[in-house]
Formats: structure tokens, sequence, C-alpha cells
């Protein structure tokens, strides 16, 4: 077993293999989304065909940004926080450092979360205010009041804050959560299994086994709605609707973590595999 450290992302390779991920991943949704809505709506299928190419370029927009920035980011914080720390025996990851990867994950959430709310906060009260000005003249004086209360909040700086900095209070602590519970399902030997080479500086993720991939996420995921569906059962959430939630949580993590380790062995012979440096 030997120990390393992810002390830096090589950022094209993450954004290429990333977003071709995602893509395909958009592709899929897109469909199961227009196929919904033209058995919901007869004759619909002609209009909403045209949302296959929306959702997908606006997936392949939106990743570019958000994995150059992550990789970007991480290259940055990792050197100030410290490094995110592996223990790897041969194909077996068997320990990821919990607060490291903890910190970064949740300043990496805070600065996309600021950049997004500030672009967002340039368009969202003028598309508002615009609407809110059609429906007083419709008529609409309900609705135009309730637009004019969301815009209130939008605008309120202590809103504002406590949205932000809950946002990625949770994401740190789930974070913080996801990675220890990992590392006492890799201590049991329900880990993840990857294939690595070396090339020059750089260590390639050559293939992901998809099952231990997605069984490991999966579990992730349940317990850490176990958690969640005691403290929403305590607040007055129906016992059923937790419970409902909770096996989701494993059936939509293993699902998905399957899907994205079949796509990124499928995609990352013809697109790039990802490359880190692992000192």
């Amino acid at each position: 077993m030997a120990e390393k450290k992810l002390t830096s992302i090589d950022i094209e390779s993450y954004t290429v293999i990333s977003t071709g991920i995602n893509v395909l991943l958009s592709i899929i949704m897109s469909i199961i989304i227009v196929g919904l809505f033209a058995v919901a709506v007869p004759n619909s299928i002609g209009v909403m065909a045209y949302l296959i190419p929306t959702i997908i370029f606006g997936t392949m927009i939106s990743n570019i940004f958000l994995a150059f920035t992550e990789g970007y980011l991480y290259n940055i914080l990792s050197s100030k926080f410290g490094f995110i720390k592996l223990d790897i025996d041969e194909e077996y990851i068997k320990k990821i450092s919990t607060r490291e990867t903890a910190l970064i994950v949740g300043c990496i959430s805070l600065i996309i979360t600021l950049i997004i709310y500030l672009a967002f906060s340039l368009i969202i009260p003028l598309f508002l205010s615009s609407l809110m000005t059609i429906l007083m003249y419709g008529s609409q004086t309900n609705l135009a009041a309730a637009l004019y209360q969301i815009m209130f909040l939008i605008s309120n700086p202590l809103f504002i804050a406590i949205g932000i900095l809950g946002s990625v209070i949770i994401v740190t602590v789930f974070t913080l959560l996801a990675t220890y519970i990992y590392n006492i399902l890799a201590s049991s030997e329900r880990g993840i299994l990857v294939k690595l080479t070396t090339e020059d500086k750089f260590t390639q993720l050559e293939s992901i086994t998809p099952f231990n991939f997605a069984i490991a996420i999966g579990a992730i995921c349940l317990i850490l709605n176990i958690i969640l569906g005691i403290i929403l059962v305590i607040s007055g959430v129906p016992i059923f609707n937790a419970l409902v939630d909770i096996l989701m949580s494993f059936v939509t993590g293993f699902i998905s973590s399957y899907i994205i380790a079949v796509f990124y062995n499928f995609l990352a012979p013809k697109l790039g595999k990802l490359k880190v440096e692992l000192n």
C-alpha cells in the first residue's frame, strides 16, 4: 500500500472526459424527458423534440465551465489547504483523506456558487421585472405580487448570505461524511477498483470497474440519506416518504455511478484518459 498525494489535475483531460460523459448522460435524460412529455401531452412530440439539442448543448457549455473551473481551483487551493491523499494498493483505492477532501470541495463549491450567483443576479432580476410588467398589464396582480416577493428575496443580502453559506456548509459536511463512509467500506473490501498507468509525470486513469464503483457510491448515498431521513422524520416528514427517498437514493446512486463508469471506459480511449499528478 502506498500513500499518494493528488498534487494536480490535468485541466484539459479532466474537462474533455467530464464533458463527454455528461453529454452522453444528457442525451439519455433528454430522450426520457421528451418521451414522458409526449406520453403526458398528446401531439407534443414534434415540439418537445426541439428540447433535445437545447438540453445537450446547455449541458456541454455548463460542464465545460464547471469542469475547467473545478480543475483550476483544485490546482490552486490544494497547494494552500493540503493535497488530497489516496492510499492505493495496486488497483484498489483503500483510503481517501477526509479533512483535505472536504475542505477543498467546500472551498471550490463556495467559489463556483459565488460566480454563478453573480452571473444570475444580473440576468434574473431583469427577466422577472419584465415578466412582472407583462403580468400587470394582463391584470394578473397575484402572480405579479408573488414575483415581487421572489425579487425581494433574491436581492436580500441576508437571504443571499444564508443561502450561499448554508449550501457550502452542507456540501462540506456531506463530503466529509462521504469520504469517512468510503474509508469504512474500503476497509471491508468494498472500495473502488481502478486501472492506473504512468506517462511522464502524469498518472492516467485507464479504466474504472463499474460494479465496484456503483456499489461504493450507492452505499454512500444510502447511508447519507438514512442520516438525512432521520432528520426529516424528526422534523415531521412521514416515515414512508423518508423510506422511499432512502431507497431511491441507493437505486439512483448505483445506476448513475455504474453508467458513469461504463461511459468513462467507453470514452477514455477516444477522447483521452484523465491525467493527474500523484506523488
